[in-house]
């Protein structure tokens, strides 16, 4: 039985690798993720991050978060966050965007509707209605998670990225930060580090992206000045 659950392990990377290859020729690949959360240093949760293609060609990224213990009192026990959007012209171009911290309150639901026709995103964001104007490349909170993974796999460094926040739009500008190579629970890989902040904020989001794993993020950090706040630890992943 142990050979037989390495000879599944090992069959199972295989896959992964062999999609991911494909990956790194420049397509994103569907695949399932799940991590660790962290809160200032202490366990706090687990996240499960999926990416799907849909019948129709489009694409759905989805998010759960699950807290633990003393953790479930400073935030939602649990948070589901979805973006469904298309791939035009080589560019991440969001429809939908939806978040539901699991409770019967509505106070940190969102809803938000991408209308391309006529150039408006509008909806509902913690109880506030949403009527923003669009432009070329805006994005959602979670697509901007995509985005990032498919700029690296065309071959492009990814700069710089506007998107729609609750009922705000805000710039955020990506930098990179070297390289690194992780010990992670899939094994030893190289990353290429990229951080993401607000112009002239000294607070920011840390990307460790795998390349052998298509960019995939296989750690995250958020941090405020030098402190990290949140991170985020891949426990495993497999192709979709």
């Amino acid at each position: 039985m142990r050979r037989y659950a390495v000879s599944l392990l090992v069959c199972a990377l295989a896959a992964w690798m062999v999609a991911a290859h494909a990956a790194a020729e420049g397509e994103l690949q569907p695949f399932k993720a799940s991590f660790t959360v962290n809160w200032h240093g202490m366990s706090a949760g687990t996240a499960q991050l999926q990416l799907q293609r849909l019948p129709d060609g489009r694409w759905s990224y989805q998010s759960l978060t699950s807290a633990h213990g003393l953790f479930r009192i400073a935030m939602p026990a649990e948070l589901r966050s979805r973006s469904v959007f298309g791939i035009v012209d080589g560019h991440i171009v969001p429809e939908q965007f939806t978040a539901d911290d699991g409770t019967s309150r509505d106070s940190k639901d969102q809803d938000l509707r991408f209308d391309w026709n006529a150039n408006r995103v509008t909806g509902m964001a913690e109880r506030r209605r949403v009527d923003l104007p669009l432009q070329p490349g805006i994005l959602d909170t979670m697509s901007i998670q995509v985005a990032m993974m498919h700029e690296l796999l065309s071959g492009r460094s990814p700069r710089h990225f506007v998107l729609v926040d609750k009922n705000k739009i805000k710039d955020y500008d990506f930098t990179a930060q070297g390289e690194e190579t992780l010990q992670t629970a899939l094994g030893e890989y190289r990353t290429v580090i990229y951080r993401s902040s607000r112009p002239g904020s000294a607070d920011g989001t840390w990307y460790w992206c795998a390349p052998d794993l298509g960019y995939l993020p296989v750690k995250v950090e958020r941090r405020e000045g030098k402190s990290v706040q949140l991170s985020l630890t891949l426990l495993g992943a497999s192709r979709d």
